[in-house]
């Protein structure tokens, strides 16, 4: 009896020592500080709308994109220095923006404007940036609104019908181009006559993986640093009707954009917000619809 009260005593004692000593270590961190991203793009005569405001999620957790979408945090666009706007949250296809409603939702972002950002997080942390509208940009010589595939060359004539040109604006070094093919299936209701022929992807000799997912996009961009191209006919990923648009981006918006066309990797020297990830920018745009005839 008297060992089995010392086995006891000596083991109560060891467990109070285990004890004594963990309370005496640092807790282990079960809190996690997320990161917050913002994605704001604003266009000369365009509503202030499409603003995002995400948080990173523990890598521990299964990952819900709900889950990402800051929906509660208080997002403010300062207007040179002076008219202070507040935007609202509300749902949508991407899973909730901020918007300027009410009164103010007619307002439009206007050109040669400083757009000063402000985000106050529901923890406190606040995300700031800053941005610099360029002036509007018009066509000088706009994309014809049919073009004819160049295959069928009796049909084609001089000079090329995809010469296109537009207003030089200053401060812009660089301009993007955007061509978006608007239906993938549709072609023959956009004649005239009407027919029921449907549309057709383009394929092309060199590109030898036709499966390749990039391929499947509706839109191919491209950078010039001009303000006249010849939009060439490898642009062009299907026929029928197509919208082209070109971009002066401000110096946020361009470094913002080459990131994401080159790569996938965050690169913090080409965020353009201070306290968070992503960017603040701007852009001025001009667009054509056009439509490309099948080469048979």
């Amino acid at each position: 009896m008297k060992h089995s009260m010392q086995h006891i005593i000596l083991g109560l004692c060891a467990t109070i020592t285990i004890i004594a000593l963990s309370s005496c270590e640092d807790p282990v961190a079960f809190d996690y500080i997320p990161e917050y991203a913002v994605e704001a793009y604003l266009l000369v005569d365009q509503p202030f709308t499409d603003i995002m405001i995400t948080k990173s999620q523990p890598v521990a957790d299964s990952f819900i994109y709900e889950n990402s979408i800051v929906k509660n945090a208080k997002v403010q666009i300062i207007q040179n220095q002076q008219d202070t706007l507040t935007l609202q949250f509300v749902d949508s296809e991407r899973g909730g923006e901020y918007i300027l409603g009410g009164k103010d939702s007619q307002k439009t972002v206007q050109p040669k404007t400083r757009y000063d950002l402000l985000v106050t997080l529901p923890d406190g942390k606040r995300i700031t940036g800053t941005t610099f509208t360029p002036d509007r940009l018009t066509w000088i010589t706009p994309p014809k609104s049919v073009l004819q595939y160049p295959t069928d060359t009796i049909n084609l004539v001089a000079p090329d019908s995809l010469s296109i040109s537009w207003t030089p604006l200053p401060g812009i070094p660089e301009y993007l181009i955007a061509i978006t093919c608007e239906d993938t299936l549709g072609y023959g209701q956009y004649l005239s006559p009407q027919t029921a022929d449907s549309n057709r992807k383009i394929y092309r000799f060199f590109r030898r993986n036709a499966d390749n997912p990039r391929l499947r996009n509706l839109t191919l961009y491209g950078f010039f640093q001009g303000t006249k191209a010849p939009v060439v006919w490898t642009a062009f990923r299907w026929y029928g009707k197509h919208k082209l648009s070109i971009i002066a981006p401000d110096q946020n918006f361009l470094k913002w954009f080459k990131a994401g066309w080159g790569g996938n990797q965050y690169d913090y020297r080409l965020a353009s917000v201070q306290g968070g990830l992503g960017v603040f920018a701007s852009g001025s745009y001009v667009e054509q619809e056009t439509f490309l005839l099948k080469n048979q």
